[in-house]
């Protein structure tokens, strides 16, 4: 009797300790870049963002990163591929792979996909944002009291919601310095194509503008900015190092705390498909490598809308608000939600299409 009890004992201590054992294996967590993370732009910043949770969380996690993914049939190999492998947690960080996100997740409910910049969800597939648009407001304020010409050149890459939030949201920020400000934008249907992007730019300060900024991945832009002397605006990751005279601030994306929130949720058994939004307040969106040249009394403006913002008494889409064919997007008072901004296909009042 006493050698049965012993045994029992035994094997309810081993299956402890193998329950233990498996709750203590490590979350694998893989990254799917669209671009080398040597390219910079984007791909880098997420890259940045990875490591960041990997010293985070250490041993809990075992993280991939897998690069030079394309939207299509890559990413949807790619995808099944580490389902396979037993991959629970899935960034996919480009807007290109949305659609292949939602075709896989369909076929492994187990694992819990994330897809940046999206707006299409499943039970285990949620979208995660930058509200890059507050950056984009801050820098945009600044560049319209820089600028003398009254006009901006903005490279951009595809008319997708991320993109026309971002252009909408500088727009309103510098027509807040100087309502006369214009916004002229040139589309290169393109994430990275430096030659493309130079030209753009060069076309841009030809119309006028002496402020430059982008959507897109290369420091072509800051370069020809630079050799042309005219004020260039940074993207995702610091780029003042290519336009030393230049350089007038970058909107930096700090992808860290947003990696470390939705890892932390599902080691916690916490994970649920939502769409997530993180901004200045988590420090996701910065300023960075402000020129010294931009007068105080302006960066104390900044800084007193940017503690507005994080404290979300700071609306930028708050109305009136009107588009570029005059019609009243927002009446007095009026403000766009979430669900508003994922899906935005409309210009504000005085952005042009300068091609």
């Amino acid at each position: 009797m006493i050698k049965k009890k012993y045994k029992y004992l035994l094997v309810l201590i081993l299956i402890g300790y193998v329950a233990q054992s498996i709750s203590q294996e490590p979350l694998k967590v893989a990254f799917l870049y669209q671009h080398p993370v040597n390219a910079g732009g984007w791909s880098l910043s997420h890259e940045q963002g990875r490591l960041d949770a990997e010293n985070e969380f250490g041993d809990k996690i075992i993280t991939i990163a897998l690069e030079g993914i394309q939207p299509g049939p890559d990413t949807r190999r790619t995808l099944i591929n580490l389902a396979r492998e037993n991959y629970e947690l899935i960034f996919a960080t480009s807007f290109g792979h949305m659609n292949s996100v939602m075709k896989v997740a369909r076929s492994f409910p187990q694992i819990s996909f994330q897809h940046a910049s999206g707006y299409k969800t499943a039970n285990n597939v949620g979208t995660y944002q930058i509200r890059a648009m507050q950056g984009r407001y801050l820098a945009g304020k600044i560049a319209g009291h820089m600028s003398t010409s009254k006009k901006i050149g903005y490279v951009a890459s595809f008319p997708i919601p991320e993109v026309i939030r971002g252009i909408n949201a500088f727009t309103l920020g510098a027509q807040a310095a100087n309502p006369d400000v214009t916004i002229q934008a040139i589309w290169i249907n393109s994430w990275m194509n430096a030659a493309k992007e130079r030209e753009a730019t060069e076309l841009l300060i030809n119309l006028g503008a002496d402020v430059i900024t982008h959507h897109t991945e290369t420091p072509a832009l800051m370069v020809a900015a630079e050799e042309a002397g005219v004020w260039a605006v940074g993207y995702q990751y610091d780029r003042s190092q290519f336009a030393p005279n230049s350089h007038l601030v970058t909107i930096e994306h700090n992808w860290g705390p947003i990696y470390n929130s939705i890892i932390r949720d599902k080691l916690e058994g916490n994970w649920k498909s939502d769409s997530l939004w993180f901004g200045v307040d988590l420090d996701a969106t910065r300023l960075v490598s402000i020129s010294p040249k931009v007068p105080s009394s302006i960066l104390s403006d900044i800084e007193e809308i940017r503690t507005q913002m994080a404290n979300k008494t700071f609306n930028i889409f708050k109305g009136p608000i009107i588009d570029i064919e005059g019609k009243t997007r927002l009446g007095r008072d009026q403000t766009l939600k979430d669900e508003d901004l994922i899906g935005m296909e409309w210009f504000v009042k005085g952005v042009i299409n300068a091609d």
